[in-house]
């Protein structure tokens, strides 16, 4: 069918983006949700600048090391999955050429081609041996390993992104340095930060996960809210149990 490019608009996938989006939205929510909990909850214990800043900082060096490596780690160990699975399934065909030729076939006729085309459509890829892989490890194993980031990219991503997330809501503590002001003009200047991030990160993700900006960013905005208002309630609540006078 003719289309008329006048009215037609095109769809655009992000599939083969999908890796990095799930590793920049776990990286900035672990600097703005944990880290900025972490320093919202030590604002809670007690209303000194340097305390919270070092905690924060603290958090942000360490939660950075810790997930990008997690995350570098958790990649590789897929990886090393997949091309295991690629490997045998390279051994299959190789060994048993007319079994896996008979599994295409049937790849085919469960896609509601007639048999003989099926047989076509089979002799013509089985020509082509990286050819038959892929369509094994796609219709077979429900594996796309070209869709796959590496590990290495991932960590850094992950790692990159968790510091700037980390550092937002830190920022007003580190200008607290150098101002000399009343301590929860600080505290709310990081609440803001961290909920507008948190907003326009979400916003910014509804291209990918079809969901509207406005509850794309609500719903990054709640439940940041939910983490930080618990974190600063724990911390007065710890306060209160063991003051900051009684500390070595």
């Amino acid at each position: 069918m003719e289309r008329n490019s006048g009215n037609f608009e095109q769809v655009k996938h992000y599939t083969d983006e999908a890796d990095k989006f799930r590793t920049k939205v776990f990286g900035i929510q672990d600097g703005l949700i944990g880290v900025g909990s972490i320093a919202i909850g030590a604002a809670g214990f007690e209303h000194n600048v340097i305390a919270v800043l070092v905690a924060g900082l603290i958090a942000t060096i360490g939660q950075g090391f810790s997930m990008g490596i997690g995350e570098y780690i958790s990649t590789r160990v897929r990886m090393q999955v997949i091309n295991n699975e690629m490997k045998k399934e390279r051994t299959e065909i190789e060994k048993y050429p007319d079994m896996e030729k008979e599994e295409l076939v049937q790849f085919y006729l469960d896609k509601g081609l007639n048999e003989d085309d099926a047989k076509k459509i089979a002799e013509k890829i089985w020509q082509d041996k990286e050819k038959v892989l892929h369509e094994m490890m796609a219709n077979e194993l429900k594996i796309f390993p070209e869709d796959f980031e590496s590990p290495v990219r991932l960590g850094l991503i992950m790692s990159m992104y968790l510091v700037i997330g980390g550092l937002l809501p830190l920022s007003p503590f580190i200008v607290g340095e150098f101002l000399h002001i009343n301590f929860y003009v600080f505290l709310a200047s990081s609440i803001v930060i961290a909920m507008a991030s948190l907003g326009i990160f979400g916003a910014m993700g509804s291209k990918f996960t079809g969901l509207s900006k406005w509850r794309g960013a609500a719903e990054q905005m709640v439940t940041g809210s939910l983490a930080l208002i618990g974190s600063y309630a724990g911390g007065m609540v710890l306060a209160h149990f063991f003051p900051a006078t009684l500390l070595p």
